[in-house]
Parts: C-alpha cells; sequence; structure tokens
C-alpha cells in the first residue's frame, strides 16, 4: 500500500502538439519583428544623439576660437564713399559706421566711377 504524501509541480519536457507548435512558430515571427523594430527604434535614438552631440561640440569649438581670438565676425554697415577732393581724389573709401575706421582706399570699380548710374539703379 502506498500513502500520498504531497502533490508538487515540475518543469519537465512535453510534446507539442501541431497547433502548439504553430502558436510557437508564430511568437517567433512576431519576436523577431520586435527585435528588428526595436533596433531600428534605438538606432534613431543614437543618431539623435550623435547629433545633438555633434551640434554641442561644433559651438564649443566656435566659442573657443572666438576667444582665443577674442574676436568674432558680425555684419557691419559700411559707407562706401567717392573721393572727389584732397589727397586721393577719385578713390574709394570703404569706413565702418559702427567705429569710423576707414579700412581700405582703392581705386574705384567701373561702376563707382559713374555714381549717377549707381544712384539710378537702386
Amino acid at each position: 500500500m502506498t500513502i500520498l504524501l504531497k502533490t508538487t509541480t515540475r518543469k519537465l519536457a512535453c510534446k507539442l502538439t501541431y497547433d502548439e507548435l504553430r502558436t510557437k512558430g508564430d511568437e517567433l515571427a512576431m519576436t523577431c519583428q520586435e527585435i528588428v523594430n526595436e533596433e531600428n527604434n534605438q538606432k534613431q535614438i543614437k543618431d539623435q544623439l550623435k547629433m545633438k552631440m555633434s551640434e554641442l561640440e561644433a559651438r564649443q569649438g566656435n566659442l573657443a576660437l572666438t576667444i582665443s581670438r577674442r574676436e568674432e565676425y558680425r555684419d557691419v554697415e559700411v559707407d562706401v564713399e567717392f573721393i572727389e577732393t584732397g589727397d586721393d581724389v577719385g578713390q574709394v573709401r570703404e569706413i565702418r559706421k559702427d567705429t569710423g575706421e576707414i579700412m581700405v582706399t582703392r581705386p574705384p570699380t567701373d561702376m563707382e566711377r559713374q555714381p549717377n548710374l549707381i544712384k539710378e539703379s537702386e
């Protein structure tokens, strides 16, 4: 005679039916597709992070260069004047409007020799 002491549960190998095997195959295919989708999502996120880091590094480089040179390029209005009298008669002078500095004195271009044409074309 035997006496039942207890009933337990264990993980044991079980043969799959055809329907169970087909269901597992469908799950495998879905899981493979989810992996591909997740890899693509992570790649996009990594690409965005790399792009942001590149932008920050470029900004850092520009700021460091500006600081080391102690200057930066900005749009500054410049007056271009035709000199009619004095030592530089017939020359063109370019003057910064922000500081009044004469940047260059040079010969005029063909268009600058005919100031009436310049005013008419504007």
